[in-house]
This record gives structure tokens, C-alpha cells and sequence, in this order.
């Protein structure tokens, strides 16, 4: 028999501004995920009659997924990343690695739902690139 607990947590000031930049962070690696997954989609598919005859067609590009955007994060984390559009500085060595491969999770389940579909068939739309009042949650 499986159990399931689930628990209250009252953070203090300290621990709030911790986990808030936490949140930051897993934002960023999951926007960060999803530009990289629509630039592969984007630049790998042809539609089926613009074929080039006169120019050659170059070698599609490798397809990220789970296991390859996972094997970046200890890269990630021997350096400080910087946000281009905000100017921000982030340090993913701040994060446990076990919330950072959940993001990567979370990534791969929305891309995989806008490809194949979920298990009625059914295509979900486009998943979205992620503000602050959408990315609230991480698993840890």
C-alpha cells in the first residue's frame, strides 16, 4: 500500500526569499528549455511542398530531450548564468539538483503533449513560455 503525505510549511522571511529565488531559477531553466525544444522544432521541419530542389538540405539538428537538457545542469552549475533581457544574474548551485531534473520532467511532459498528444489522441496547444504569475510551483 502506497502512502501519500503532504505537509504545511511556514516559511520565515529568509527561507521565503530563498525559495523565491529558487523559483526564479527553475522558471528560467524551463523557459530556457522550451526555446531550446521550439528552435530545433522549428528549424528541423520542412513543410511537405517546400521541398528545395536548387539548395542541398542540411543536416537536421539533434533533437533535445529529457536526457540531453538533463546532462547540461552540471555545466549550468559551475558558473553564474546570465539573463540577457533582465540583466540578472543566476546561480543554479543555490538549487538541489533533484528540483532542477523536475523541471527538465516538466518540459519534456509539456513538449511531449504538443507533439504526439495526450492518451486520447487528444493534441494540447503550444505550452507557453512561463512568467512569474504562472511558474509557482516546484517539486522538491
Amino acid at each position: 500500500m502506497k502512502a501519500t503525505y503532504q505537509y504545511q510549511f511556514y516559511p520565515d522571511t529568509n527561507q521565503k526569499l530563498t525559495l523565491n529565488q529558487w523559483l526564479r531559477i527553475c522558471r528560467y531553466w524551463y523557459n530556457r528549455q522550451l526555446g531550446d525544444r521550439f528552435d530545433c522544432w522549428e528549424k528541423n521541419r520542412t513543410a511537405i511542398n517546400a521541398c528545395p530542389l536548387i539548395a542541398s538540405i542540411s543536416a537536421p539538428r539533434e533533437k533535445p530531450n529529457y536526457y540531453s537538457q538533463k546532462q547540461q545542469l552540471p555545466i549550468l552549475k559551475k558558473d553564474l548564468i546570465k539573463v540577457v533581457h533582465s540583466g540578472e544574474l543566476l546561480d543554479f548551485k543555490q538549487v538541489d539538483s533533484t528540483v532542477l531534473q523536475d523541471v527538465c520532467k516538466r518540459a519534456e511532459k509539456a513538449f511531449e503533449r504538443f507533439i504526439v498528444g495526450d492518451s486520447k489522441g487528444g493534441r494540447l496547444g503550444r505550452p507557453r513560455f512561463k512568467t512569474e504569475a504562472d511558474y509557482r510551483t516546484m517539486t522538491l
